[in-house]
Formats: structure tokens, sequence, C-alpha cells
């Protein structure tokens, strides 16, 4: 027994060092971005608190349609195991995401039936909050499916057999008894999306590297506001990377919070 109890505090020391390891480079802007590299007209400028604020906004709303048009998509995988489909939902979240903001370029192009159509009809993607937040909500989707299903598969199935055996249908069941008991998770799925979302650069830098129009006209998402300010004053993209991370790590605590909150 003193063997097995020594062999998991070395695991423990272990996993502790290794975790370490993933947040140095986080933990060294940070503590660079606030003191030597600190430029105080960046950390918290108008322009930096817009773009936080756009890309917690445009991942927000990526993930609400997500959860309402992808929740029983996210059952139906629990329920009955399907390959096929299952391929299908991972492939925006394998693939280079510079190739999903290629391909809504292209999608919304006139030189297409679609695009040609969705042109007609003053459907733009490129440079708007459309395009932006489709983007977004293309690459969290999987994530929010996949935690949504683990949560469905982790749930007793014994209320919905009892009400499939009193007749109901399967999607009866899913609406009157399975949606209900699922708010825990979708809250939790959700917000793990966000997160997902919040990160995304690939795809938003070709597709809307800024947007037009209403509340953020003429401003860029978080990640691709660093990015340009790296481009063009490295000691600015180390300061709004740290700014950035505030957020995040707020995020992350918020998250957690609930979590503890929803499954005490």
């Amino acid at each position: 027994m003193r063997g097995i109890s020594r062999r998991f505090e070395i695991l423990k020391v272990l996993s502790f060092f290794l975790s370490l390891i993933l947040i140095i480079p986080i933990l060294y802007i940070l503590v660079y971005g606030y003191t030597s590299f600190y430029i105080g007209s960046v950390a918290f400028s108008k322009a930096l608190l817009s773009s936080i604020a756009l890309t917690f906004f445009s991942s927000t709303i990526a993930v609400i349609i997500a959860i309402v048009f992808f929740t029983p998509l996210a059952y139906y995988l629990a329920r009955h195991k399907n390959p096929f489909i299952e391929t299908l939902v991972d492939i925006p979240a394998s693939v280079p995401h510079p190739v999903v903001g290629i391909a809504l370029i292209f999608l919304d192009s006139p030189i297409n039936p679609l695009g040609k159509f969705l042109y007609d009809h003053g459907i733009i993607f490129y440079y708007t909050y459309t395009g932006l937040i489709l983007a977004l909500f293309i690459v969290s989707t999987p994530v929010y499916v996949r935690a949504m299903q683990n949560y469905f598969e982790s749930l007793p199935q014994s209320y919905e057999l009892y009400a499939r055996s009193l007749g109901a249908s399967e999607f009866r069941t899913y609406i009157t008894v399975i949606l209900p008991r699922a708010i825990k998770g979708i809250i939790s799925a959700g917000l793990t999306a966000i997160a997902r979302a919040i990160s995304e650069f690939g795809s938003v830098v070709l597709i809307a590297p800024y947007v037009t129009g209403w509340i953020f006209n003429g401003m860029s998402t978080a990640s691709v506001f660093i990015y340009d300010e790296f481009l063009t004053y490295f000691n600015a993209s180390i300061t709004a990377s740290a700014t950035l991370i505030l957020f995040s790590l707020l995020l992350i605590a918020v998250t957690r919070i609930i979590n503890i909150i929803l499954f005490k």
C-alpha cells in the first residue's frame, strides 16, 4: 500500500510540473507584458478593449446559435452511435482554420451558384458580422457538440425510457424530458465553446479582419488586433496579449465557478 501511495505521489508531482510547462509562455507574457514591456497607452486602450468586447460578443452569438440548432445533434449522437456523422462534425475542428476562412470567402463569391445567390440577396460574409460569426460558429460548434454528447451519455436513461414506454416519440422525449435536465450541461459546454471561439484567428483574419457597421464599426477581433500590433510594434503586442490573457483567465474562472455551482 505504501508503494502504491508513493507512486501516486510521484505521479501527482509529475502532473503538476507537466501542466506548469504548458503555461510557462503565458506566464512570461503576463509578467513581461505588465513590467519591462508595459505600454500604458495599449494595455487598456479603447481600441483593445473594443476588440475584446467584439470577440466576446461575436463568440457568444456564435455559440448561442450552436446551442439552439446543434443540441439535438449532440443528443442523437449520444444515443445512436454514428461514425459517419461524428466524422462530419469533427472535420471543421481537424482542418487548418485558414481553410475555413477561404471556404467562406469562396462560398460567398459570385463565381459559384450559391455565392451568386447570396450576393444578389445582399448576404455578404467578407468584412461583416455575418462572416465573423459564421467563422466562429463553424470552429466552435464541434467543441460544443462533443461536450454535450459526453454530457448526454453521462445522464441516466431511466426517465427517457419511461417516457418512451408511455408512447412518447424520441423527439418529444428530448423536448420534454431531456432538455430540462440538460441546462447545466448546456451552460458548461457553451462556456467551453465560447472559450474556443475567443481564441480563433486563422479563419477570422481571412473572412473578417475587421467588421463594418453597427457598434464595432472598423474593429478587429482581439486575436487579429494583437497580430496587427505584432506586425507594427512588438512591445505593444506583448502588453495587448497580457490584457487578453487577463480577460481569458476571467472567463475560465467564471466557467470553473459555474461548473462547481452546477455540479456540486
